[in-house]
């Protein structure tokens, strides 16, 4: 029992005797949606969410409150919402096991009660004694989040590209796109995604719900099927599949014209840029839109007029949270060779600590150091994230204030060590 009759309880994903989700499940799973601003799941749509988080072993926490007047509101709705469930995260030169946390909400009546500290503390302890390095999230609101030691680690915007008349690439078109219905990507997205997660820094792994959008089971609007969504692949010389592509058509009455990208995976530069070509080629279509974008996004780079590309609705995506320096941070990848001593100061106690860095040709060995040895370099937790998975460079870090060096001079000495070429980049949420 916590202060103001509080629960903090499991919810299992459980079905009722006939098969139907239960009504624990339901309940949660309906606030969980209220608080994005969704309607109430129809029971199609229970089956299909119950279904997704059970292939994703989800971990669901509810908080109860049981001061609430029984006569007014059912016992089985909570007033705050937890998921977790696992996968992994690429971290540059190795993929690490990553806790994810989606799905966190608190009603408006129960704010400022310490409730998402308790939901978070808990959580992010049991993952470190569990033996995850990190854990991450996706956050819609930014200011949220940093306290508990998440830092934004990569960004995403809309790209547009004006598709009217002859789009010109600079390269001569390669291999072939084939149309098909998305059903026949069942086989194909999966080992595909893993491709491309495995050679992409800062992509996060795929939860249930990915494979259910690519094979049009599930639409851009829930959980349930949408005949508008089209799909493609891209095929190399030698016939083998190295990209897919979904989109849809958004209406005549949208303005401009236009397709909706929603999912591009391609294991090759040429399979990407390959698929953007079929997207320019459709009549028409006055616009291509497509949400994923990184902030260094290489199709400018392709196409003889850049100014046929517009960016908006740049946003934060993917925020880490270090839970094991030692660990997380020998999977990186770095530069030269070189010694360090980098100092965490963590206010769950996490990651708190002094670390020696032994950096010998772009690996490193980390070790926790006793005492209070002088450091080269301090932050905050939150700091972890974008160091890590290389969003900024040292000297960047240092004149923001968040990376505080012991000699400022120092800054391109570590900066050749930790500096990375290129920003992360994520092209799901979760």
């Amino acid at each position: 029992m916590h202060p103001g009759h509080l629960r903090f309880e499991n919810v299992p994903l459980a079905r009722r005797k006939d098969g139907k989700a239960s009504e624990l499940y339901a309940a949660w799973l309906n606030t969980a949606w209220e608080g994005f601003n969704h309607k109430p799941a129809t029971g199609e749509q229970l089956e299909q969410m119950l279904q997704a988080h059970e292939i994703d072993a989800r971990v669901l926490t509810g908080v109860y409150d049981d001061a609430r007047p029984a006569e007014l509101v059912d016992p089985l709705v909570p007033v705050a919402t937890y998921s977790s469930f696992a996968k992994t995260l690429n971290v540059g030169a190795g993929v690490l096991p990553a806790h994810l946390i989606t799905l966190v909400t608190v009603r408006p009546t129960h704010r400022r009660r310490g409730i998402l500290r308790e939901l978070m503390g808990t959580d992010l302890a049991r993952a470190k004694a569990a033996g995850f390095p990190l854990a991450a999230l996706t956050a819609t609101e930014a200011t949220i989040y940093g306290r508990f030691g998440f830092g934004r680690a990569t960004e995403q915007q809309r790209m547009n590209l004006d598709v009217r008349g002859d789009v010109r690439f600079h390269a001569a078109p390669e291999g072939s796109v084939t149309q098909l219905e998305p059903a026949k990507l069942g086989v194909i997205a999966g080992e595909l995604f893993e491709r491309f997660h495995g050679t992409q820094r800062g992509s996060v792994g795929r939860q249930e719900s990915y494979l259910r959008h690519a094979t049009g089971r599930w639409g851009s609007e829930g959980p349930e099927p949408d005949s508008k969504t089209r799909a493609a692949v891209y095929l190399d010389a030698s016939g083998t599949v190295q990209g897919y592509l979904t989109y849809a058509f958004a209406g005549w009455e949208a303005k401009p014209i236009r397709l909706n990208v929603l999912d591009l995976v391609a294991a090759t530069p040429v399979a990407r840029r390959e698929l953007f070509r079929f997207l320019a080629a459709h009549d028409l279509i006055e616009q291509v839109g497509y949400p994923f974008a990184a902030a260094n996004d290489p199709l400018g780079w392709a196409l003889e007029d850049t100014a046929r590309l517009t960016y908006t609705e740049r946003e934060h995506s993917l925020w880490v949270r270090v839970l094991d320096v030692p660990a997380a941070f020998a999977a990186r990848e770095y530069r030269g060779s070189g010694r360090f001593i980098l100092r965490v100061e963590d206010s769950l106690g996490l990651a708190s600590g002094s670390y020696a860095f032994s950096v010998v040709d772009g690996r490193a060995a980390i070790a926790r150091l006793e005492g209070d040895p002088l450091p080269d370099a301090s932050c905050d937790v939150q700091t972890l994230g974008p160091l890590l998975l290389g969003s900024a460079s040292v000297a960047d870090l240092a004149e923001a204030g968040v990376l505080r060096l012991a000699d400022p001079s120092n800054a391109n000495t570590l900066g050749a060590m930790l500096d990375l070429p290129g920003v992360p980049h994520a092209i799901n949420g979760f």
